[in-house]
């Protein structure tokens, strides 16, 4: 794996036991002349030792995950002739995946609707890889009525989210004595959260529980009966793929892509959706009251997420790559 050095792919990547080498390159502020110039040069050299490693290591084939630092990889790639898949996970493709996409041999979209952004390249539709940890994880079956939540920002946390919910969980938790709510608030606001957990009164601090992070955030999800969280594509697919119902707030920055993979979840029923603006403790609070007083209701987004969910989509990725990489490997597989 190739990431970008001193990012948080080296503790990720090498925590998992994958061999890393890194790049010196980092992303483009395309409104400023000297942050484009200093992006230029940064790819130029970046591609350089992209080409020194791909040299070195002789791949069978290249898969780009999309972002910048994928770049000069899938460009030294290109130049040396060896066959590449790019991955593109959000529904509206990044300015990295549509500069790259025509001359890849596939682009395996997580989304359907990618395949209109990206006219003059191959484009299959496989889902979002899912890892290991979801698929083979138990997902407790849909009960009765919504009796379990999970918040989560990502392993980063989304200060907008824990603002609402350290404002709603007073009245959430009180309001129903058999909810609980289970709060991923990453590293920057842990104090802030710990603080209002230590305010809740007994009877409802002990069906409150908050970390920065959870290792186990797939038994997690399988064992929630609602996912509130921010709109990235790994996560909606995650929770889709063990059918989980979803409130999502996508991010409101980089282009606005987080609305646009929600989009469809959002019209067949299996996720609602909060602009990151309208996210109040209030707002927040009504729509979780709401399904947990509307069963039915819930239900029904439950089987409409298990029914997008696409669980099987590493499989349907990795047949791609041994695809591009060519005869050899198929033969193999």
């Amino acid at each position: 794996m190739v990431g970008r050095r001193d990012g948080v792919a080296e503790r990720l990547v090498e925590a998992a036991g994958i061999r890393l080498e890194t790049l010196d390159i980092s992303g483009v502020d395309v409104g400023s002349a000297g942050g484009v110039a200093r992006a230029t040069t940064q790819l130029t050299r970046a591609t350089m030792s992209a080409r020194r490693l791909l040299r070195r290591m002789r791949p069978d084939v290249v898969v780009g995950a999309g972002g910048y630092v994928s770049v000069p990889v899938v460009v030294a790639a290109l130049a040396q002739r060896i066959p590449v898949v790019l991955l593109e996970q959000n529904a509206v493709p990044g300015r990295a995946t549509r500069m790259l996409a025509r001359r890849a041999r596939v682009v395996a979209a997580s989304f359907a609707e990618t395949a209109a952004h990206l006219p003059h390249a191959r484009v299959v539709h496989t889902g979002n890889p899912i890892r290991a940890e979801i698929r083979t994880v138990t997902s407790r079956p849909v009960g009765d009525r919504l009796r379990s939540i999970l918040v989560t920002g990502g392993s980063q946390g989304a200060r907008r989210l824990n603002r609402a919910v350290a404002g709603c969980m007073v009245d959430l938790l009180s309001k129903d004595p058999e909810l609980r709510i289970v709060h991923q608030c990453g590293s920057l606001d842990y104090e802030a959260v710990e603080r209002a957990a230590a305010a809740l009164p007994a009877q409802l601090a002990a069906r409150y529980t908050a970390s920065a992070f959870f290792d186990d955030m797939a038994i997690r999800i399988g064992q929630s009966d609602l996912v509130v969280m921010r709109a990235g594509g790994s996560s909606i697919a995650e929770c889709s793929a063990l059918g989980r119902p979803m409130i999502v707030v996508p991010y409101p920055h980089a282009g606005g892509h987080q609305r646009h993979n929600a989009a469809p979840y959002v019209a067949a029923g299996a996720a609602l959706l909060i602009d990151d603006a309208e996210c109040t403790p209030e707002r927040l609070g009504a729509e979780i009251s709401a399904l947990v007083g509307d069963p039915p209701r819930w239900h029904a987004m439950a089987d409409a997420s298990a029914e997008l969910g696409l669980p099987d989509a590493t499989d349907a990725v990795v047949r791609l790559i041994v695809e591009a990489a060519g005869p050899t490997w198929s033969k193999a597989a």
